[in-house]
């Protein structure tokens, strides 16, 4: 019988110093940051790849953190059965 184990897979993002000036002068009259949700999506969808590919997954929770500007921390875990 297969033991269900915790896993949790971190990773810190950042965006480059143009484009975080460009996302902030979007902040400041409050538009979406596109820059950065591109960012984040991308490592979120890289991430519950790689945690599909090592899991049979029973439930997982994702958290991002920002961290400094520009930056953010990915946190995603959960239970699973390793394969």
């Amino acid at each position: 019988m297969a033991k269900i184990k915790k896993f949790n897979i971190v990773r810190v993002v950042t965006r480059d110093i143009i484009t975080d000036a460009f996302q902030g002068l979007r902040n400041f009259f409050g538009l979406r940051l596109r820059g950065y949700e591109s960012v984040l999506d991308k490592h979120i969808k890289l991430m519950t790849r790689e945690m599909e590919l090592k899991y049979d997954v029973k439930w997982f929770r994702l958290i991002v953190n920002p961290l400094t500007n520009g930056s953010a921390m990915i946190i995603l875990y959960g239970e699973g059965i390793e394969r």
